[in-house]
């Protein structure tokens, strides 16, 4: 029952995050004209801040703030190699396949959900008998 809440929670944190994703990146495509690709890379990176706090203290419920500059060093890295992972995506999708640039962007993020689950989970926010860091 734990690990279901812990699921439901991580739903809800990465939709928020999610939400605030697509809003940034809509809002820097519609109205201020900037290039989708550019847009995407700015829109994922606020996106960053907002899923580190709704994950770590939220879902995770990792409220140490010990060691918290490398422990969000660690999350900003990953967030970047995901970043090359999404920015790749949104390419192949809108460029080469044809879709719309928003339909793309929630298929890379429903993707990348699960991997981001199991790092969140087993790796960056462990119980405290198991962190890697605090």
């Amino acid at each position: 029952m734990v690990k279901n809440k812990k699921v439901l929670r991580y739903i809800f944190s990465g939709t928020i995050a999610s939400l605030s994703n697509f809003i940034v990146l809509y809002f820097l495509v519609q109205k201020l004209g900037l290039w989708y690709l550019t847009s995407s890379i700015i829109s994922f990176c606020s996106g960053i801040i907002v899923s580190y706090c709704l994950q770590k203290f939220f879902t995770f419920k990792n409220n140490s703030t010990k060691n918290m500059h490398l422990q969000f060093s660690v999350f900003f890295i990953y967030n970047l190699c995901m970043l090359g992972l999404n920015t790749l995506l949104m390419y192949l999708f809108v460029d080469v396949i044809g879709f719309w640039y928003l339909f793309s962007q929630i298929i890379i993020t429903i993707g990348t959900a699960f991997i981001n689950y199991f790092f969140f989970n087993k790796i960056l926010f462990r119980n405290e008998q198991k962190r890697l860091l605090s």
